[in-house]
């Protein structure tokens, strides 16, 4: 059953359950800002790979086919640059 935050939105269960054992851990602790920050940083870690991996993917695809990843790199730079 997943819970409902403030705004109405579903909870994943996995991150009620994270949420509840930092929680249990926190009241436990001796540092709890270091406790904290670690917690932060492997979810900021966990986040950015997920974003990450589907560009890593389309990279390696794009790299088997022959095409150099400079002149992607450069088309995308004159692209935001625009």
């Amino acid at each position: 059953m997943a819970v409902q935050n403030a705004t109405g939105r579903s909870i994943d269960p996995l991150a009620e359950q994270a949420a509840t054992l930092l929680a249990k851990a926190m009241v436990t602790s001796h540092d709890r800002d270091l406790l904290w920050q670690q917690f932060r940083d492997v979810v900021v870690a966990q986040t950015k790979e997920l974003e990450e991996a589907p560009v890593r993917d389309a990279l390696e695809d794009m790299e088997r086919r022959g095409l150099s990843l400079d002149v992607v790199a450069r088309v995308v730079h004159e692209k935001l640059s625009e």
